[in-house]
């Protein structure tokens, strides 16, 4: 099965890549969000949004580190 480790480690690769990615636009919506209060996040459909999806981002972020704890470096 020894041609199957070059699969993985593209696989792996681009995992890291992609984390990496999620991690930085991850960042980039908690950026967003700090500059606004509770409230204001909740009046506006935009940043209710952008709050959806940083949780969806963290969720996600958070799945792939705990099966792949070495992504977290």
């Amino acid at each position: 099965m020894e041609h199957y480790q070059t699969l993985i480690g593209v696989v792996l690769e681009k995992l890291s890549q992609s984390h990496q990615e999620l991690k930085f636009n991850l960042d980039g919506l908690n950026s967003v969000l700090a500059n606004h209060t509770a409230e204001e996040i909740a009046a506006a459909p935009e940043l209710l949004t952008i709050r959806e999806l940083r949780d969806v981002y963290a969720d996600i972020v958070a799945a792939a580190e705990k099966r792949f704890p070495g992504l977290k470096g």
